[in-house]
């Protein structure tokens, strides 16, 4: 299974002064030379798209040429908001609204959109999605997608988290990856949780990078590289 992560471009028409390490204004470049990357050279399974594409809520019209370039991926892809998007119920009049989980070669994705947002960029899974990891991840290895770093307390040094991280993992089956974004630095995978888990960095910063994770059949990291386009 090969697993293609882009996340935090923070697509904005102007330079953002507060954050000048963002370029956030070459979204759609960046975001269409991975793509081309990925449907040329590295051929994923699945693309994962895990929020914050653009960095004001109050312009939802720049999702749009965004959408238009991921979908041209030639693999099913899963987009995701992040706390700099609009509401899901905004976002996914623009991106196409993923199923509770697809699954692909044995592997069952599990977005999670809807996630509350928490004090502190942070987040909360409501007890529906802990009920709906309970169930669903019982049949086939499941991976666990949100923008918010997923990880058990004080495994991973990273100022965002789950408010009730605990009490997800209490609810996990056959779990066997966390994926998320938000952590604009990205993180080195961490195997101190009770499944790996990984932070992907953001695009939008140098080197403009993005993630490509290879999985054998029993749901084992295989490779895990970090992929630049300058």
């Amino acid at each position: 299974m090969k697993i293609a992560v882009i996340t935090d471009l923070h697509y904005t028409k102007s330079k953002i002064e507060d954050c000048s390490n963002r370029v956030g204004e070459r979204a759609p470049e960046l975001l269409s030379a991975v793509i081309e990357c990925l449907n040329a050279e590295i051929k994923p399974d699945i693309v994962l798209g895990l929020g914050d594409f653009i960095n004001n809520d109050n312009e939802p019209e720049l999702l749009k040429p965004l959408a238009e370039i991921f979908k041209r991926a030639n693999c099913p892809s899963i987009a995701i908001p992040g706390n700099h998007d609009p509401k899901p119920e905004v976002f996914y009049q623009t991106f196409e609204r993923p199923p509770e989980f697809i699954d692909i070669k044995g592997f069952r994705f599990m977005p999670f959109p809807d996630d509350e947002q928490t004090a502190g960029y942070n987040a909360r899974k409501s007890p529906e999605a802990l009920n709906r990891i309970k169930e669903l991840s019982q049949e086939k290895p499941t991976i666990l997608l949100q923008h918010v770093p997923l990880y058990m307390p004080r495994t991973i040094r990273c100022e965002y988290n789950y408010d009730n991280a605990e009490e997800i993992f209490a609810s996990c089956g056959n779990v066997v990856l966390s994926v998320s974004g938000h952590e604009h630095a990205g993180a080195i995978p961490s195997f101190r949780s009770p499944f790996p888990i990984i932070i992907a960095p953001a695009l939008c910063e140098r080197n403009f990078p993005f993630v490509e994770i290879d999985l054998n059949e029993s749901g084992k990291i295989d490779l895990l590289r970090l992929h630049y386009l300058g």
